[in-house]
This record gives C-alpha cells, structure tokens and sequence, in this order.
C-alpha cells in the first residue's frame, strides 16, 4: 500500500511538471510572435525593410557639397581642341607724327583654332581683318585749301603660344606672344581747291598700295569656361617691323603751297604700324 501510494505521487508531480515545462515553451513562442508582429501592426515596417534600413545608414556616406565638383565644370587638359570667334577694338598707337596720322580707331573679327599640347600651354592659329578709321587733314590759305583722307586696313595671320596659369576654379589666365605676317593695305584720296584769276579750280587724286610685313603681337588674358562654352578677353600689343605701304607720285605736282605742307607732315609721320587691342570673344571646346 505505501508502494502504490508513492508511486502515485511520483506520477502525479510528473505530469505537474510536464505542463509547467509546456506552458513555458507555448508561452515563449507566443511572446516570439507576439515581437514580430509588433512592428508591422505599429509602424508599418516588415522585418526585412527594418534590415534594409539598417544597411543602408551604415553605408551612406556624408561629403560635404563643396567636395563634389559642379557638372559644368572643365579643365583645360593636353589634348583639346578649342574653335573660337573674336571682336576686338584697336587703338592706333601716335599722334600727328605717328601711326595713328593714317589710322584711326579700329575694329575687327577674327577666327581662331586653339590645341593644348600640355595641361599648360596652348598653341594659336589666327587669321582676322582689322579695319580703321579714315584720318582726314585739312588746311589751306587765303588762295588754296586742301583735304587729304587716308585708309588703312590689315589681315593679320598668327601663330602663338600662350601660358595657361594654373587655378582651382573656371577663371583661366594667360600670358604669352604670337608671332605672324601682317597683309597692309593703304589709300588716300587728295582734294585740292585753289584760286586762279578770280576763279575756284579743284583737282582730286586717289591712289592705294599694298604691303606684306611680319610682326610680333605679345598679349595677356584669361578664359572663362563656362561648361560648354568659354569665354575669351585680352589684351595685346601688335608692333609690325616692316615699313607701311605706299605708292610713288606721278608727275603731276599740285600747287606749291600745299604740297609743301603736306610734304612737311608725311615726312614727321612714323613709318611703322604699332597699335594695343582690346579682344572679346568666345570659344567652343571640342575634346576634353
């Protein structure tokens, strides 16, 4: 009887102890499901977007905006092409006994082709017209007066080298010189007026000639690349060694007293053609 009673016991305490352990182990995968659910029902984020998320704040990285270069920008880098337009305004350098006697304010077109042959250097191939402004004299006396207008036009043809200094932003300066063959070309119109006798005569002479000259145009400026476009300004310097054009006289001689002032005058005016340019212009690269 003791037997059959502790055996009871035993069995009894087993079993006890068998839905304790079971009611732990449902408990658990309740409050395992009950966690995973629970985002979903709050948030509205799965498991795997949470995951997702995490991933990606760990890989993102934080560079600051001025790191990261604009689209836009360019560098000037060995190799490129550069096909460009110019304008520029040109001042006659003398006055009565110089160049600017012959020539005045002058204006002009160009165009240009530009290759870098280093991060640093840029060659030039040029070719424009450059015209200037009629130059009139006039004088006279009691008897006679006279008017003398000269003409004078150039196409200028460079080959030039230029130092692009180094920058960290779009503004590009240059220093550098081209060297090139100058094409002159000169007219003149003489008008003489004079009294004979009580009655006014006048008389008219043209006559033009042409030269061809080298000279040497030194210059500083800068480019500003503006993406696909660059903007060019400079100023140069153009000095050309050889003599103006001009055309010997016929025979006929007008009046005394004008040609002799006139002859005065030619003979104090420079021979040699030197003027400063300011240049504006544009260029399109077409390597990179």
């Amino acid at each position: 009887m003791t037997n059959y009673l502790s055996i009871t016991k035993e069995a009894v305490m087993q079993k006890i102890f068998l839905a304790f352990l079971t009611f732990l182990f449902v408990s658990s995968i309740s409050l395992a499901e009950l966690k995973l659910k629970l985002p979903a029902e709050i948030t509205g984020e799965t498991t795997t977007s949470l995951i997702n998320k995490n991933i990606e704040q760990n890989l993102k990285l934080n560079i600051p905006a001025e790191v990261v270069p604009p689209a836009e920008m360019k560098e000037l880098v060995k190799g490129m092409i550069l096909l460009g337009i110019l304008a520029d305004v040109s001042f006659p350098m003398g006055g009565d006994d110089g160049f600017g006697h012959i020539a005045g304010t002058g204006f002009s077109g160009h165009v240009m082709a530009n290759y870098m042959i280093a991060a640093s250097w840029m060659l030039s191939l040029r070719a424009g017209y450059i015209s200037f402004g009629t130059q009139t004299t006039e004088g006279g006396d009691e008897f006679s007066s006279y008017k003398y207008e000269d003409s004078y036009s150039q196409i200028p043809i460079l080959l030039g080298a230029y130092y692009m200094i180094a920058t960290s932003s779009a503004f590009k300066p240059f220093v550098g010189a081209a060297l090139g063959v100058f094409i002159q070309n000169y007219s003149y119109t003489w008008t003489f007026s004079y009294d004979i006798g009580g009655q006014t005569y006048s008389d008219t002479q043209e006559g033009d000639a042409s030269s061809t000259g080298f000279g040497v145009v030194p210059a500083a400026g800068f480019y500003y690349l503006l993406g696909s476009v660059m903007l060019v300004a400079a100023v140069e310097y153009a000095y050309i060694f050889s003599e103006l054009p001009s055309e010997e006289e016929d025979e006929y001689t007008p009046p005394l007293s004008k040609m002799s002032r006139i002859a005065q005058e030619e003979e104090e005016t420079s021979d040699k053609a030197s003027y400063i340019s300011v240049n504006l212009g544009v260029a399109f690269p077409l390597g990179k």
